[in-house]
């Protein structure tokens, strides 16, 4: 069957090379052999004796050359069967059988008889019955006109010969075809394989893309956007300074709206280079910064208690961007005097940030610092990514409490590092 070709074959630049080459030296050696019986018989062989000893090799080499060849090359390449196919299996039946007839030796030629036969059929029942064809015409060649036992071996002789051929090709092509059918079963299960890698691959670089997508609209969200809040309301206090007469508040707003301005610069060339939001420095110093420049927009009254705490870079971001959050939130929604951010270890091991307010709370803010605003939903996410959980509600007393808590596996204490105290 034109699934038995050798894989590789049937894609090269000369795709029947093998198969031409084993017409060519079977076709050449039955010739030699016919020639040396030709010699075997003493006297000057007559021309009809010459005739058939070498014309059926040279009609079925001019055969192959004219039909076989282009039949062939269909069925290593897998292409659709045709008429042209059975043609030529007739054809090589017949002259395999009348060549036998010719010269007994010429029975050999089922060497390459069978397997031009299973290439070229296209399904086993197919070549299945070919190969009988071919046995029963080279029985018939075998055993000659006239009498069926006044040939070498007889009648038993030739059908013993071509049944034992049979059966020999039957068995190799059952075993190849077997070959072939589970080499197809691992070729499409490589191939679903590969797509599905494929599909895999795509798959994960969408989700890559969708996720970096979503960390850049956080880091937007902390980071430009709150110092953007920031600058509208210096500029209205640039404003209503201006409407007072007090120049040098509205100077100092001016200042204070350069200094903001000139922060959310630096902070977009971090965004683009992704680098560090921390900077060089370590999370309590930049949790400082961002405490010292609310008090200086706002005036509110911000302290905080900050345990120097080993934690990974991650971690260390997540916590400034909880912070920012907090912070944000108090001062956009809270109507609050004075806030409190406290980081600290709890006393099991977790990594404890608390940013509480004085002001209405959260249910009299409006819900615009709940759970599900954008900013607090984000940052949930991510810290739940890593184990840790987030609160929001109500604080202690009045005002509202943002609770970030990280569980102990993920940090460990710092060695030789004490609380910092209240600043």
């Amino acid at each position: 069957m034109s699934q038995l070709e050798t894989p590789g074959i049937a894609s090269g630049r000369f795709p029947l090379r093998w198969w031409d080459a084993g017409v060519v030296v079977t076709l050449v050696a039955m010739g030699i052999v016919g020639g040396r019986e030709l010699q075997f018989d003493g006297a000057p062989a007559a021309p009809d004796r010459v005739a058939w000893t070498f014309a059926p090799l040279a009609v079925l080499a001019l055969w192959y050359l004219a039909v076989g060849r282009r039949v062939m090359l269909r069925a290593v390449r897998d292409l659709p069967a045709t008429a042209a196919d059975a043609l030529f299996l007739v054809g090589l039946v017949l002259l395999v059988g009348v060549a036998t007839f010719g010269v007994t030796s010429y029975a050999t030629l089922q060497t390459i008889g069978y397997p031009l036969v299973w290439t070229v059929a296209r399904r086993y029942r197919e070549a299945v019955a070919w190969s009988a064809a071919l046995a029963v015409a080279v029985c018939i060649g075998f055993v000659g006109p006239g009498d069926p036992f006044g040939r070498a071996g007889g009648f038993w002789g030739a059908f013993a010969v071509s049944a034992l051929s049979l059966v020999f090709a039957l068995v190799m092509g059952t075993w190849i075809t077997g070959i072939h059918a589970q080499g197809e079963r691992h070729r499409e299960l490589a191939e679903a394989l590969r797509r599905s890698q494929h599909e895999v691959a795509a798959l994960s670089e969408a989700a890559g893309a969708s996720a970096e997508r979503e960390r850049i609209s956080r880091d937007l969200h902390d980071t430009l956007t709150q110092t953007l809040t920031g600058l509208v309301m210096l500029s209205e206090q640039v404003d209503r300074a201006l409407a007072a007469g007090d120049a040098a508040a509205a100077r100092d707003r001016l200042e204070r709206v350069r200094s903001a301005a000139r922060e959310s610069l630096q902070e977009a060339r971090v965004l683009v280079a992704t680098t560090q939001p921390l900077g060089d420095g370590s999370l309590e110093a930049s949790i400082e910064r961002t405490v010292t420049r609310l008090r200086e927009d706002t005036g509110l009254l911000v302290t905080c208690e900050l345990e120097s705490l080993q934690l990974d870079r991650e971690r260390q971001v997540m916590l400034l961007r909880a912070t920012q959050e907090g912070l944000a939130n108090a001062r956009k929604h809270a109507q609050a005097a004075r806030i409190s951010v406290m980081l600290v270890r709890g006393d099991d091991g977790s990594v404890v940030l608390r940013v509480d307010d004085d002001g209405v709370g959260p249910e009299a803010a409006g819900g615009g610092a709940s759970v599900g605003g954008y900013g607090l939903s984000g940052l949930a996410d991510r810290i739940r990514g890593v184990g840790g959980e987030v609160r929001f509600g109500g604080g202690p007393r009045c005002g509202a409490r943002l609770e970030v808590r990280l569980p102990a596996s993920v940090a460990a204490a710092a060695p030789g590092h004490e609380r910092e105290g209240v600043r």
